[in-house]
Formats: structure tokens, sequence, C-alpha cells
């Protein structure tokens, strides 16, 4: 054999001493076994990344035992939390690897199970939708909005903007400015304070300023690289300029931010605002955003959502509903 074979040899066999370090194992009842990067166990099934193909799911009934080099944060069955890690004893059962040591372990006692989150982590989003007609009418549509969100340790801060203008027969119809600056602090794994201050202007609906400034607390379901639950309930100060008459009022603000990947490429999404004026302005309010994201290619993917704005006491001569159909594109980066 010469020399050049024996290197062939050594390198295919560190490449996939490499490959099974990095790997996790499902080991099947039926005796299969499954390689891949599992990303996350919930509602009955342990969802892996395999290097032959997407994500896909595996019924947890049907998985025996569990091999990782990795740590996950796992939610155990009586819903005690621990941070572990996979192997197989030298009997070839399952055990779990924590700080305490090792223990014996199966997966039916994993009710869910997260990969361990990051200390610093970030994401943006941009997208733009238009649409236009000619002829017997002349109408042109213009949706452009932009998010980030900056993650360090148990802070986060998130920035929203939207510019929303529509036009028929050279006439503006809509001119909606709105942008938002949040700031959450965790002071657990899924409870937090937040804080936040918005502006908004829509000339059209004699809105000429609208500030809000609010803090209150929040609950996270669950957050990962797949999926996005949480609810918050805040105490909100608000001071409008509404038809050329100013005021201050304080309200009560429901809002609800939800995200769930239905494949590696397709994602569905609704995030709701409900405000409710305490004192000052007679009013409430309802701004929903309901859509789908669809990958289409690297970082850009296409964009359909409705949104949905009711006040209970609009300016004189202005519609109390105002619905707004998109659809777009847009880019991701993190």
């Amino acid at each position: 054999m010469t020399r050049k074979s024996h290197l062939a040899i050594i390198a295919i066999a560190l490449a996939g001493a490499v490959e099974h370090a990095d790997a996790d194992v499902l080991y099947l009842k039926n005796g299969d076994r499954i390689t891949g990067e599992i990303k996350r166990v919930w509602d009955g099934e342990v969802f892996i990344e395999a290097p032959y193909t997407d994500e896909f799911a595996v019924e947890m009934i049907a998985v025996e035992r569990i091999e990782s080099d990795r740590e996950f944060e796992i939610e155990l069955r009586d819903h005690s939390e621990v941070t572990g890690r996979f192997d197989l004893d030298e009997f070839g059962d399952m055990v779990l690897v924590t700080e305490s040591g090792e223990m014996p372990f199966s997966p039916a006692a994993i009710e869910e199970l997260d990969e361990p989150e990051e200390y610093f982590d970030w994401s943006a989003r941009s997208d733009l939708s238009f649409s236009g007609s000619s002829g017997n009418t002349d109408t042109s549509d213009f949706l452009w909005q932009a998010e980030g969100d900056v993650k360090i340790g148990d802070h986060r801060h998130r920035v929203n903007l939207r510019f929303d203008s529509k036009s028929q027969d050279g006439a503006t119809t809509k001119e909606q400015y709105e942008s938002s600056y949040g700031y959450n602090f965790f002071v657990t794994d899924r409870w937090f304070l937040g804080a936040g201050v918005g502006h908004e202007r829509d000339p059209i609906r004699r809105l000429s300023d609208r500030i809000t400034l609010g803090a209150g607390a929040g609950f996270q379901f669950f957050e990962d690289a797949d999926r996005l639950l949480e609810v918050s309930l805040a105490a909100v100060g608000v001071r409008e300029n509404l038809a050329g008459v100013s005021g201050d009022s304080t309200t009560a603000a429901w809002t609800l931010r939800y995200r769930r990947d239905i494949t590696s490429d397709f994602e569905v999404y609704h995030d709701h605002v409900l405000s409710v004026y305490l004192n000052g302005r007679t009013n409430n309010v309802a701004d929903t955003t309901t859509g789908f994201r669809w990958d289409v290619w690297g970082d850009i993917y296409m964009n359909a959502q409705i949104d949905w704005n009711w006040e209970s006491d609009p300016a004189l001569g202005s519609e109390q509903e105002d619905i707004t159909y998109a659809l777009g594109i847009g880019i991701e980066l993190d």
C-alpha cells in the first residue's frame, strides 16, 4: 500500500471520528439508530437534524436510549429542571451525566429539552411589500418594517420600526409611522420585568403624535430556535395629539408574541397589543399582526401578513377599523 493510500485512510478515519464526536445518537426500540444534532424535545417528540436531511421529529416512545456529547437544559416529568448530557455505561444502558455525577436515566423521563441559551445572541430582519395598479384607478401600497433583538445574559433589547403608506389617484390615504424600544430583564428562566417607549404618527387618521412609556412584567412559556411564546402586562402612560387636541391617559396593555417553525423553511407568527384606557381619554385599542414567512434562498424570505387595527373612539371622521394585507420579501440576519 502506498504512502498516499495510508494518508487517505487516516484522513477518512479522522473525519469520521470528528463527525461522530460532534453528533447526537438516537437508539430506537426497533434497532435503528439515527445520528445527527438534537434540537429539542417537545410535545412527546424529539426533533433531530441529520447530515443527510432537514430537521424531522421522532416519537419519544420509539426511543430506547440517547447519547450526546453536548449538554442540554432538561425539564423532567416531575417539573424539576437539570442540565446535563446523555451517555451509555459499560453495559450499554443510558445515563444522565451532570455536575453531581451520573445516574441511570430513561428518555421517558423527559418532558422538554432545549439547547442551553447563549450568553450573547442577536437577530435582525427587514422586509418590504409593494403593490400598485393603474387604469381606471391608480393605487400604490408600500409597507416597510424592521425589527432587531439583542440578548446579553438576562438582559434583552428589542427595536421595531414600521412605515405604511397608501395612495389612490394621487391622494394619500394612509401614512403611518411607528417606532418602539423595549427592554426586558429575566428575573428567572421564564419571568421577566420590562419597560419600553414608543412613538406613532398617522396624519391621515388625524393622529399627530402618540408617545407611550410603560413598565410591567411578563412570562415566557418557551423560546428556542424553532418557537417562541410570551405574554406581558404593563401599565402605560400615553400622551397624544388627536385632531388638534392634546391629552394624557393611562392604559393597561396586554402583549402577546408567538412564533413557530412548521418546517425548517416555514414559520407562522402572531403579535398583538390590546390596550384599555383607564383614565384620560375614553378609548380601547387593538393592534394585531398575523402571518407567515417562507425561506426561499439563504437569508431571503417571503412574508405574508394581515394587520388589524381597531380603536373604539377614533378621531372624528376616521374609521374604527383599519386592515392591511401585505405580501413582500425580506432578509434576516443573526
